[in-house]
């Protein structure tokens, strides 16, 4: 693909995007911004006045990773509202949609119009680069809600996909004492193997209450309230499955634990870093298109 004949909308998101826009200035023909905060302040950014203005003439679409949080609007700066059904209607032919976690509705409307999706979080170096920076950020937080020390603590990850397994091997790093609570006794065999403790969800109530630091994946209620009584009042926990995570956070403020219900983390602890993945993603499926 030409890339100076083009012209590329970035459509709402957060400080990656907004990095981002600034990184295609370099390779597109003409760059736009639409309801992505900060946009004002770059140089050389075309500012539509409305969603329709916007698409019109685009080429390729950039819209946030993720696409959407309650499944009707799409995630844009503070102020504004931008309906999932409002996008696809001003879908042209022919354009090209990248989004991380592209809501269903939207694959089907863009289907219709001939336009071609890329869903960043289906790309195997996109979901593992930001697995690793949401593992720095989810301990990056960690260390500063707690009043203690990662080191030779005993931390426990919840889930053994791709984000747990890069927070459990950077605790390691830290040398703290790392268990994994999973579902699947084939998990808890590959996390032992890998010089964790590896425990069934069914036993974590024997272990649970010496955990000092605990980092949830799993997107179903995991720490509810009867998992939270036994919680150590000193614990910190990060959650950082989708929302609404799997946590029971009021039982946390009733016995006046830290629990975070941490999401977004690449674009708020690493942006730029997450805006080069990103742009790497975008150039190699578009030549392979």
């Amino acid at each position: 693909m030409e890339y100076s004949e083009k012209t590329i909308l970035v459509l709402g998101g957060d400080q990656r995007l907004l990095y981002l826009a600034d990184m295609l200035k370099a390779i597109f023909f003409q760059v736009r911004a639409y309801a992505l905060d900060g946009a004002e302040r770059l140089k050389g950014i075309e500012l539509p006045r409305s969603l329709e203005e916007a698409v019109d003439g685009a080429d390729i679409i950039v819209t946030p990773v993720p696409f959407t949080k309650d499944g009707t609007h799409l995630l844009t700066k503070e102020g504004t509202e931008i309906l999932l059904s409002d996008l696809i209607g001003h879908l042209k032919k022919n354009t090209i949609l990248f989004g991380g976690n592209i809501a269903s509705s939207v694959m089907e409307g863009a289907e219709e119009k001939n336009v071609m999706c890329f869903d960043f979080m289906q790309m195997e170096e996109v979901a593992l680069e930001n697995a690793i920076t949401t593992a720095e950020g989810a301990i990056a937080e960690a260390i500063t809600l707690s009043t203690q020390n990662i080191n030779r603590e005993p931390c426990l990850v919840l889930g053994y996909g791709r984000c747990a397994k890069a927070i459990a091997k950077r605790l390691q790093g830290l040398d703290a004492k790392v268990m994994i609570g999973a579902r699947k006794k084939a998990a808890c065999r590959e996390a032992t193997e890998e010089g964790y403790l590896g425990i069934p969800l069914e036993e974590l109530h024997s272990a649970i209450p010496r955990v000092q630091f605990i980092f949830n994946t799993i997107p179903s209620m995991v720490l509810d309230e009867k998992m939270i009584q036994l919680v150590s009042p000193h614990a910190v926990i990060i959650d950082i499955a989708s929302a609404p995570g799997g946590t029971d956070f009021k039982a946390c403020a009733e016995k006046g634990i830290l629990g975070k219900l941490s999401l977004g983390i690449p674009g708020r602890f690493s942006p730029k870093t997450s805006a080069e993945i990103l742009l790497g993603s975008i150039v190699s499926s578009l030549q392979g298109e």
